[in-house]
């Protein structure tokens, strides 16, 4: 199940104490959809404290080479990918912030 629909679902039984979600009016579902993909949305940019723990994962933990800057553009990808918001672009037509 896609990561969208997981978190509009999950949405829907925190709004409603229960789980709900596909009783709704399309509509309504749609609109949980966008609030997810809202939240989502202002998540993309990462903390430097984000960067730095993936830095960290990355380069120490498991050995591979890497800097914040690695770590904050990952993040970046990993979210346009939750959104949809590249479909068909590479990872390097993606816009940083």
């Amino acid at each position: 199940m896609p990561l969208i629909e997981r978190a509009a679902q999950a949405l829907a039984k925190s709004q409603h104490g229960q789980d709900d979600f596909h009783r709704l009016a399309p509509d309504a579902q749609e609109q949980l959809r966008e609030n997810v993909r809202a939240v989502i949305r202002a998540l993309r940019v990462p903390t430097p404290g984000m960067c730095e723990a993936g830095h960290k994962l990355l380069e120490q933990d498991r050995g591979h080479s890497v800097g914040n800057s690695d770590a904050h553009d990952a993040w970046q990808i990993m979210v346009d990918a939750a959104i949809g918001a590249f479909a068909s672009k590479s990872a390097v037509d993606v816009p940083s912030d």
